[in-house]
């Protein structure tokens, strides 16, 4: 479930789930860079890697998202967190419906609703990949734990276009990668 995932990486999915349309690669670069996120953070910024970048290399491309929540229950089941027990936890604190999507009287800024609420289908299938890679990736490294850095070498595993081109502003991939293991590896 989400608790195998860091408070830093947890961080990174809510941030990137907080925008208007689905979750791309792209959106979850952006929460990487736009609030500290450890090592995963730091090297993106020496590697150039900024919020202008991001946004010069076409920030928010929706081609081939998925707007079926089938899919991203399953996608998030298969990194262990399961969405109904999720609800009914939450359900079991808060109230039943807590989830449910409730009408907006009119002047009320909707604009954090859609962190609350559930609305639409968030993961585009390269983000998906971009989360089962990071627990992949946990594994590969011996942690118990996703953290923020996983997630970063999951984006690295799975970018192309626009977000191949936000990585790439100063050095390549792999060099972005190569940092990151490093700073890993010290970190262990």
């Amino acid at each position: 479930m989400f608790e195998r995932f860091s408070a830093q990486a947890r961080g990174v999915v809510v941030d990137a789930v907080a925008g208007p349309g689905p979750v791309t690669p792209m959106e979850l670069l952006t929460a990487l860079v736009t609030v500290d996120r450890g090592i995963a953070t730091e090297v993106l910024t020496e590697s150039g890697v900024t919020l202008d970048a991001i946004r010069h290399a076409g920030a928010g491309s929706n081609e081939g998202s998925s707007n079926n929540l089938d899919d991203d229950a399953e996608i998030l089941k298969s990194i262990g967190i399961d969405l109904d027990a999720v609800r009914e936890s939450l359900e079991q604190s808060f109230g039943e419906g807590v989830l449910d999507e409730t009408p907006v009287p009119d002047g009320v800024d909707t604009s954090r609703k859609s962190r609350f609420g559930f609305p639409r289908s968030r993961f585009e299938k390269d983000s998906k990949k971009v989360l089962e890679l990071s627990l992949r990736e946990a594994l590969a490294h011996k942690d118990n734990r996703i953290g923020a850095e996983h997630i970063l070498l999951g984006i690295l595993r799975v970018a192309d276009g626009p977000t191949r081109e936000a990585l790439e502003t100063q050095v390549t991939m792999s060099v972005i990668r190569e940092r990151l293991e490093a700073k890993m590896n010290r970190a262990a």
